[in-house]
């Protein structure tokens, strides 16, 4: 959650944040406990944002290495992990969207660890604003 310590640049350019899943109400309020995210959350349970944005179902990507290392590491930590969160191989991503409803950065993820850097959603940002 990097860019929560940014969340004033982002709001100067217009940009709310939200977080959409397609998650169970219990893995919703599950991850909002671990992350403690001070943004706004929507649950798409029929995955519309998903297919708006054509984001990709995948098995193979699901479990790459990093995925793996992810879930290792929540384990070691004594974090819950699988169990019914729903599609586990449903990829997300990261969509910046200027007032004017133009998107700006589109990073659809390749694997489930797959999230832009907070330099490039800056520099996205910086442009919007």
């Amino acid at each position: 959650m990097q860019v929560v310590s940014h969340q004033a640049a982002f709001e100067a350019a217009n940009i709310n944040i939200v977080t959409i899943s397609f998650g169970t109400a219990y893995w919703v309020n599950m991850w909002l406990n671990e992350t403690k995210s001070p943004f706004p959350f929507l649950r798409d349970t029929e995955k519309y944002a998903y297919k708006a944005y054509n984001l990709e179902s995948s098995t193979l990507r699901s479990w790459s290495p990093a995925t793996i290392l992810y879930y290792a590491k929540a384990k070691l930590q004594g974090r819950e992990i699988l169990s019914q969160r729903g599609d586990a191989h449903q990829l997300g991503g990261d969509f910046l969207i200027d007032p004017q409803g133009v998107i700006r950065l589109s990073h659809p993820s390749s694997d489930p660890t797959d999230r832009p850097s907070l330099d490039e959603l800056m520099k996205a940002v910086y442009k919007i604003g």
